[in-house]
């Protein structure tokens, strides 16, 4: 019995030395985090209201959790810099990450990058399409939203017949895979996609192997039940964009976008459908201000930047 209670004995005494300081809660250390946001217009934050961008909630969920360096890159930035650009796709960015010397140093110091690429390898052609069914050059306008104002008035001023016929057409060559169609161009850029995505990595580990970076999927702005067959045409296209992107688990944390999004259709003001007498007034495929919220929750459901540091 008394060889028994002798490691009982000697395991009290050591406890009994430990300070009990060793016990307390560790202080929590500053980590000074920089984050950078990188991407397209969706990165960019359009369409979301002002203070309510995805890259502005998540940078201040940052400095409130974890603290941001003030003075990176400069003390206006606040240890947070979105360097997402309006119009920019796959290939852009891959290039902008192997050629620009301003954003290759911000890659290269940051700790957190978040990435929104690809929606515009789609976009892109949809709008040259769109302008052509409608003769306006879309670089006449400064901003994407001025080109949609206009293509309303456009719109609201043919009447619903016109709309529908033009639609019908639209819809045709967005199906159609022959070559000079706009299903032809959506394919050829789906493929880029899939070639950049895995390119847009290297460079970026190459820049700084010790980033967290965490990428979002890429989500379906039509509603099935607005109109099917181009519902389906983009789930066909967007699908293996996405695959892509979940390939890549191992090299960066994913935000799975498309599935929240498929469950909140307010979070993208996208309507095709000419309805009770008036225009489709809801042909912005950005994220609302809703969305931009639903895109903060889903990369908040991503690991610690503490882990990574």
């Amino acid at each position: 019995m008394k060889k028994k209670l002798l490691p009982i004995i000697m395991i009290l005494v050591l406890l009994i030395a430990i300070p009990v300081q060793a016990f307390a809660k560790m202080p929590e250390v500053d980590m000074q985090l920089r984050y950078l946001n990188i991407g397209d217009s969706i990165a960019y934050g359009l369409s979301a209201a002002p203070g309510l961008s995805y890259f502005e909630r998540y940078a201040k969920y940052l400095e409130d959790n974890y603290g941001l360096d003030e003075n990176w890159p400069y003390p206006e930035a606040g240890g947070a810099v979105n360097a997402g650009v309006e119009g920019l796709d796959s290939m852009e960015l891959l290039e902008a990450l192997q050629e620009n010397t301003q954003l290759k140093g911000l890659v290269m110091q940051a700790d957190v990058i978040t990435i929104s690429i690809g929606g515009n390898n789609l976009l892109t052609p949809v709008i040259g399409a769109v302008a052509e069914l409608y003769e306006v050059d879309p670089s006449s306008y400064p901003s994407s939203g001025a080109f949609i104002q206009a293509l309303l008035g456009e719109i609201g001023a043919e009447g619903e017949m016109a709309w529908n016929m033009r639609l019908a057409a639209f819809t045709a060559s967005a199906l159609s895979s022959d070559p000079g169609t706009l299903g032809y161009a959506l394919e050829a850029r789906t493929e880029q996609f899939l070639s950049d995505w895995p390119a847009i990595l290297d460079e970026i580990e190459e820049l700084n192997p010790d980033a967290h970076i965490i990428a979002m999927t890429l989500y379906n702005p039509i509603e099935e039940e607005d109109n099917l067959d181009l519902y389906h045409r983009y789930e066909e296209l967007v699908r293996p964009m996405n695959k892509a992107i979940m390939k890549t688990q191992n090299r960066a944390m994913v935000a799975k976008v498309e599935k929240s999004f498929a469950k909140e259709p307010d979070a993208v003001a996208f309507k095709l459908t000419w309805t009770d007498g008036y225009p489709p007034v809801l042909i912005d495929p950005h994220p609302t201000t809703m969305g931009h919220g639903i895109i903060f929750e889903e990369l908040m459901k991503g690991r610690s930047p503490r882990s990574f540091q």
